[in-house]
């Protein structure tokens, strides 16, 4: 069995639940915010990791979470690493084991979608960055056709399944969200939508801004015209409709050092990240991050529409 980079694993201070940071991405989004796109980490065998997840929450929970979430990075580009990952969570007695993908992979391999689901994946969300093949390969580097069957095929498995987009004015923005609303409905009416705002701060190409509520409310409201169960969300947590506000994380590196993280911290990695990637001096990237944060009244204004309930934004 192969190895893959693990980042780290953060253990939840809401209720006990895991994460799996992947590293490595066979995408190349222009507004990429991840580190762990570009590899690295501690490679370790799904045992290896396995192993070093349960030491992880044993010391800090005194059991193991129900919860799984595998994320990266792209978790679906070893194949017989992320099955093997699923099958063992799930011979622990996790219920639920969560995947975060962009979908290309799945959607390229007539089987792997009913394989996760045999080997214990209960969900998934997937993210469809853009309907328009164009636009998807401009923004990515591949075609969007794999990622639309992976959409498909995780749907006909029955599990639960979330997919995301992320506005971008001037790129995706309403007539996109249209198409992919409509080829959403056209796959299971039911399905849950998530429509996120561009930030542009940690981005690794200011490729766009950052929409206006007003925007993310008019797109909402077209999506809601194809999907019941379309909403705006703030990022890509796993609750739904939004997340309980949390301040900090335990992240638990593959040598098993703890340490509580912040907001802060991990836009400090980030920045270290970007900094690196770009040959540029930090005080130049931390400028340029400055100038596209957003302000605490957008904040503000974003969380209260992400806590309206569907078709609440009238």
């Amino acid at each position: 069995m192969g190895k893959r980079g693990v980042q780290y694993f953060t253990l939840s201070e809401i209720e006990p639940r895991v994460w799996f940071m992947l590293t490595g991405c066979n995408f190349r989004c222009k507004g990429c915010f991840r580190p762990a796109r570009d590899g690295g980490g501690t490679p370790l065998t799904p045992e290896e990791t396995l192993k070093r997840a349960e030491q992880a929450c044993l010391r800090y929970y005194g059991e193991l979470p129900r919860k799984a979430m595998i994320t990266g990075g792209e978790p679906t580009i070893d194949r017989e690493y992320l099955l093997e990952l699923v099958r063992g969570l799930n011979e622990r007695g996790f219920e639920e084991i969560v995947l975060m993908t962009n979908g290309y992979e799945i959607g390229r391999d007539r089987n792997y979608a009913s394989d996760l689901v045999d080997s214990g994946l209960t969900e998934a969300h997937v993210d469809i960055k853009a309907f328009s093949d164009d636009i998807h390969r401009w923004y990515t580097g591949k075609s969007n056709k794999p990622v639309l069957e992976a959409v498909r095929r995780l749907n006909d498995t029955d599990i639960e399944l979330v997919v995301q987009t992320v506005y971008m004015p001037g790129i995706v923005e309403d007539e996109e969200i249209e198409k992919i609303a409509i080829f959403l409905a056209g796959v299971n009416h039911d399905i849950k939508y998530r429509i996120n705002p561009f930030a542009p701060a940690f981005a690794f190409e200011k490729v766009s801004r950052r929409p206006t509520i007003e925007e993310m409310e008019h797109a909402y409201e077209i999506a809601s015209r194809y999907l019941p169960n379309a909403i705006i969300s703030r990022s890509c947590y796993r609750e739904y409709p939004t997340p309980p506000p949390q301040e900090t994380w335990i992240t638990v590196y593959p040598d098993l050092t703890f340490r509580r993280r912040t907001i802060k911290d991990q836009e400090e990695d980030r920045i270290a990240w970007l900094s690196r990637s770009k040959s540029k001096p930090r005080d130049e990237i931390v400028n340029e991050v400055e100038e596209e944060r957003d302000s605490f009244e957008y904040r503000q204004k974003l969380e209260e529409v992400t806590r309206l309930p569907p078709h609440g934004l009238s």
